[in-house]
């Protein structure tokens, strides 16, 4: 059921319609997030998003999300990381719009930025960040495609943000993507631990980079998982939902 719609600076067509209890995100068809405020996890793509949060001993306490969209991620972060400073930044006022009056991104720990991402990052000489999620894609042809490749020179951008125990969060549109970027990652990251989430209904690659955190089996990381879910009463990490473990 549609619920809103607007045309955003760009020319773009943005539509949010509910299904069920959940509310979800299409800009010119594409879609951008989806929310249901009454499931911790929602066996999607945006759960490997935020999941990778739980991995540190130390909870992050201040938070970067690059690519806001309908807010879908900043949400979840603001239930398990109840304490932490969440920073988004969307290019299109319209996403941080629906963001806040929509899927009610708002508190006194959420700051919302509109700029472009890239320049923010270039630019940002404040605080460093003990979590940085990178979810900047935009629409091509119909297809979301990454805004920027994961290469040296993006990541000489994103790490003197990154706090000396930070963990790096990236959405790939593709496992190639991901695989791609890992001599880079491997090679100038300063990261300990380097995971893989995938879900079986989509294409993406979701890459968890940490420092400072111990190498760890999948199996290990999966029983650390849980525990933690349980502590928020929500459920195991659904079968659908993979994880691959590995270490500089």
């Amino acid at each position: 059921m549609l619920i809103y719609q607007s045309l955003d600076e760009f020319g773009q067509r943005c539509e949010v319609r509910r299904a069920g209890q959940s509310l979800r995100l299409y800009t010119d068809g594409t879609f951008h997030s989806q929310f249901n405020p009454a499931r911790l996890i929602e066996n999607n793509l945006w759960d490997l998003l935020w999941l990778p949060a739980l991995l540190p001993a130390v909870p992050p306490r201040r938070v970067l999300v690059l690519g806001v969209g309908g807010g879908a991620v900043m949400r979840k972060l603001q239930k398990i990381l109840p304490k932490a400073l969440l920073v988004g930044v969307d290019i299109s006022a319209e996403h941080l719009r629906i963001a806040r009056k929509v899927f009610g991104v708002k508190g006194r720990n959420v700051l919302l930025l509109e700029a472009d991402a890239l320049a923010f990052v270039r630019h940002y000489r404040g605080p460093a960040f003990d979590l940085i999620i990178d979810d900047l894609f935009a629409t091509n042809g119909g297809e979301p495609q990454r805004v920027v490749a994961m290469d040296s020179s993006w990541l000489g951008a994103l790490s003197p943000l990154l706090s000396a125990r930070g963990q790096l969060t990236v959405n790939f549109a593709a496992c190639a993507q991901y695989r791609q970027a890992l001599p880079v990652v491997t090679g100038q990251g300063s990261f300990s631990a380097l995971n893989a989430w995938q879900h079986r209904r989509f294409e993406n690659t979701i890459g968890s980079f940490t420092r400072q955190l111990r190498p760890a089996s999948t199996r290990l990381l999966l029983d650390s998982l849980t525990e933690r879910l349980k502590a928020l009463a929500a459920g195991p990490v659904p079968c659908e939902i993979t994880l691959s473990a590995g270490s500089v």
